[in-house]
């Protein structure tokens, strides 16, 4: 789960009860583009800095623009650590820092595996006394850094064993830059930071993640893509001189570090995977002498790296770029600046940019689009964003009914689907037109409130998992 990491004294604010205030929230190295793409309903967890477990979880009360400006309400807390779904599950403390006191303290690493041995050992003396023998820690490997390692050692170290170990697979790209260095550098669990070491990009010589990326971009060891102030990884060459040679300077902490296979996609109940979210793009007419250029047609979806990669390539052709500066010419000025409306009196155009006002105007050209690939039923291709199921509980008349909207953007027939449900939950069904003009979508209602055993029905019959619905 995407976290969220405040000042330890706001901890007692959020242990009482109070939903999560912006300003007490501590952004990260990489800036607010650290906190990773923020929606409104999204689900977060909080923790305080300086200990690596959760104290509540939540959903955002803000999206990203709301985000960015740290002021007001940004999360409603649902669950947090002392509250009675704590202590219906068994009042677990998951390290020293979570006492009885108001706050939650920081606890490092270190501190967390004096607790786990204390409970190694009492589980050890109680399968004494039982006959039962205890489950064993594996060893950590021993793996520990050089006495004189810098931060940027460190960052090399940290994300060579990164691309070797938790992201080995390149079905794990693109990556956000902020998810990279918190999940997959940071940590000492997944082998990728050695024993005794703290990594801080603020104490490097790149100062902030995004940069040390961009730096392995400039060597052509990763290609990145930005949008909207957002870093991602979005391909690596694994076999290019840079890697190669931080296999050579890391050879001895390499050699004790086993290989790590990376973790399977889970599947969804019943073996099936679950649907398969793309974004698209198509070229509005704005663009269409650039594609036309580059022998591209304007009608066809592009992903945003293809499309970016057309007025890159449009760019070089031209010869407008040279030492990070992009100049402008009228095929550029026309696609991306001006518009249909004309040029507004004393307007002037830019002369020259840079390639991330180049990206920005890209995305305000471009129509969006969602392919929602679902198993057994195939791709179903939409304009606009994501749409998850909706499900909504009332009552009509005396009786309560289930409503479910968006099927359509799954493949789904409402009607079809409604005469199999019919048969499984021994319901009546109705079919609705949904409201508004030149609408084709249609609503299923469902006698009763079946929320459930619908959501169990499209996980096991389609592989939809909770994660594509919401329920109101």
């Amino acid at each position: 789960m995407q976290e969220l990491t405040i000042h330890p004294p706001v901890s007692k604010f959020v242990l009482n009860g109070a939903d999560l205030m912006l300003p007490g929230v501590l952004v990260p190295a990489n800036g607010v583009v650290g906190f990773g793409t923020v929606t409104k309903g999204q689900p977060r967890c909080i923790k305080i800095d300086g200990n690596p477990y959760a104290i509540a979880v939540g959903r955002m009360l803000v999206n990203q623009t709301q985000m960015e400006k740290l002021k007001g309400k940004g999360m409603e807390v649902l669950h947090v650590y002392k509250d009675g779904l704590w202590a219906q599950c068994g009042k677990v403390k998951p390290n020293a820092g979570f006492t009885e006191e108001e706050e939650v303290a920081p606890c490092s690493e270190s501190e967390w595996n004096k607790d786990n041995k204390e409970l190694q050992e009492s589980a050890t003396k109680d399968a004494a006394e039982t006959g039962d023998k205890p489950a064993e820690e594996k060893p950590s490997g021993g793996m520990q850094a050089a006495a004189d390692w810098t931060q940027d050692d460190l960052l090399d170290f940290t994300f060579l064993q990164a691309m070797k170990q938790s992201l080995a697979d390149d079905k794990a790209l693109p990556i956000e830059a902020s998810e990279l260095y918190e999940k997959h550098m940071k940590p000492a669990r997944r082998r990728a930071r050695p024993e005794g070491t703290t990594l801080d990009v603020k104490k490097s010589s790149h100062k902030q993640i995004g940069k040390f990326l961009n730096a392995m971009r400039k060597s052509k060891a990763i290609d990145v893509t930005e949008k909207k102030g957002v870093i991602h990884v979005s391909k690596v060459d694994r076999n290019h001189k840079v890697f190669a040679a931080l296999e050579t300077k890391f050879a001895d902490e390499i050699a004790v570090v086993p290989a790590a296979v990376a973790p399977a996609a889970p599947a969804a109940t019943g073996g099936l995977p679950p649907p398969k979210v793309t974004a698209l793009w198509k070229p509005s007419h704005y663009l269409e002498a650039i594609w036309k250029a580059m022998g591209k047609k304007k009608d066809d979806l592009f992903s945003w790296d293809e499309a970016r990669s057309i007025v890159f390539n449009y760019i070089e052709q031209e010869n407008l770029g040279k030492d990070g500066s992009i100049k402008m010419n009228e095929g550029l000025l026309e696609a991306l600046w001006k518009t249909a409306s004309g040029q507004k009196k004393d307007q002037k155009w830019p002369e020259e940019v840079d390639a991330e006002q180049v990206e920005e105007k890209l995305e305000d050209r471009l129509q969006r689009y969602t392919t929602i690939d679902v198993a057994g039923v195939g791709p179903t291709t939409r304009k606009g964003p994501p749409l998850n199921i909706a499900i909504s509980l009332s009552r009509k008349g005396a009786h309560n009914v289930t409503r479910i909207c968006n099927l359509e953007a799954y493949g789904l027939d409402p009607e079809a689907l409604g005469d199999e449900l019919k048969r499984k939950l021994n319901c009546t069904v109705y079919i609705e037109e949904m409201p508004g003009k030149n609408v084709k979508e249609k609503m299923l209602q469902l006698q009763g409130h079946v929320d459930q055993e619908l959501g169990q029905f499209l996980e096991q019959r389609y592989g939809i998992t909770k994660k594509f619905l919401e329920v109101k």
